[in-house]
C-alpha cells in the first residue's frame, strides 16, 4: 500500500493486517484543519476497502489527549468572563474554529462507526471529553493503567462534545450517563467496571499489547465479522440525527 502519510500531528502505517492511525501531537490543530483531517478520513476509507486489512487501530502518543492541551485550545477561542452568568452559554470569539472542531470530530466518529471491519481505540494516558467520546465509536477500547477520563469541558461551562452524551446513553442508560458526565474525572478502572473500556494495559509496550489483543480477534472469517458488526451496530443508526440536533442547539 502506498497511501501512508507521516505528518506533524499524526501518521498512518500498517502492522500485519491492522491499519494504524497514530496521533502524535497538536491534536487540536489536527481537528481544526480541513486538509489534515481529510487525510485521516481518506485513510479510513481506503483501508476499509483494502482486502489486506482486517482492522483499524487509532492510538495516541502519551500526553496528546491531556487536559492541558484542551485548556490551551479552549482559552484561545472562548470569550473570557470573570463573572460568568450560570444560565448563559459561553461565547466563542472564534466561532468558525469551534465549528470546525466539532464538525471534523463528528466526521471522524461517523467514519469509524461506518467502518465495515473491526475498529479499535487505544488511549495512551489521560484523555479529555471529546477524544474519549470519539473512542466510544470504536468496537473495542484499550487504555493504559492509571489513566483518567477528564470532564474538561465543565470548567468552561461547555457541554461534552465528541458525541459523548450519545454513546454513554447507549452504553450505560440515561441516569448513569448523566452521572458519568457530571463527574470531574473517571478512572480507567471505573471505566472498565462500567464496560466502557475492554482492557487496561501497561504503559510499557502498550501498542504491541494492543496489537496482540487485536490479532486474537481476527481469526473469524471477514464475512462473519462484517455481518456481525452490521447487526450489532444497528442501534447507532440515529447518530446522524444526534449530530443534527447538536448543530441546531449550537446554531451551527
Amino acid at each position: 500500500m502506498d497511501y501512508n502519510v507521516d505528518r506533524e500531528s499524526f501518521k498512518t502505517y500498517q502492522d500485519n493486517q491492522v491499519a494504524i492511525i497514530k496521533i502524535k501531537s497538536d491534536v487540536f490543530d489536527l481537528v481544526t484543519d480541513l486538509e489534515e483531517s481529510e487525510l485521516i478520513l481518506d485513510y479510513i476509507k481506503k483501508t476499509e476497502y483494502d482486502p489486506e486489512i482486517k482492522a483499524l487501530l487509532v492510538i495516541n502518543e502519551p500526553g496528546s489527549f491531556r487536559e492541558e492541551e484542551y485548556d490551551k485550545f479552549i482559552k484561545e477561542i472562548i470569550e473570557h468572563d470573570h463573572q460568568p452568568d450560570q444560565n448563559v452559554n459561553p461565547n466563542f470569539i472564534q466561532k468558525n474554529t469551534r465549528f470546525r472542531e466539532i464538525n471534523i470530530i463528528n466526521k471522524i466518529i461517523k467514519g469509524i462507526i461506518d467502518y465495515h471491519k473491526l475498529s479499535f481505540a487505544a488511549i495512551n494516558g489521560d484523555v479529555v471529553t471529546p477524544f474519549f467520546g470519539s473512542s466510544l465509536a470504536a468496537d473495542f477500547r484499550y487504555i493504559t493503567q492509571g489513566s483518567e477520563i477528564i470532564m474538561a469541558h465543565k470548567k468552561f461551562g461547555l457541554y461534552p462534545s465528541g458525541a459523548l452524551p450519545y454513546f454513554l446513553a447507549h452504553y450505560l442508560g440515561h441516569s448513569s450517563a448523566l452521572e458519568f458526565q457530571l463527574a470531574e474525572k473517571v478512572s480507567a478502572e471505573k471505566a472498565l467496571e462500567m464496560g466502557l473500556v475492554s482492557k487496561i494495559l501497561e504503559h510499557d509496550g502498550f501498542e504491541n499489547s494492543c496489537l496482540e489483543q487485536i490479532h486474537s480477534l481476527l481469526e473469524c472469517r471477514t464475512c462473519t465479522i462484517r455481518r456481525t458488526k452490521q447487526l450489532t451496530s444497528f442501534s447507532f443508526r440515529d447518530l446522524t440525527d444526534y449530530f443534527q440536533f447538536e448543530a441546531s442547539l449550537l446554531n451551527l
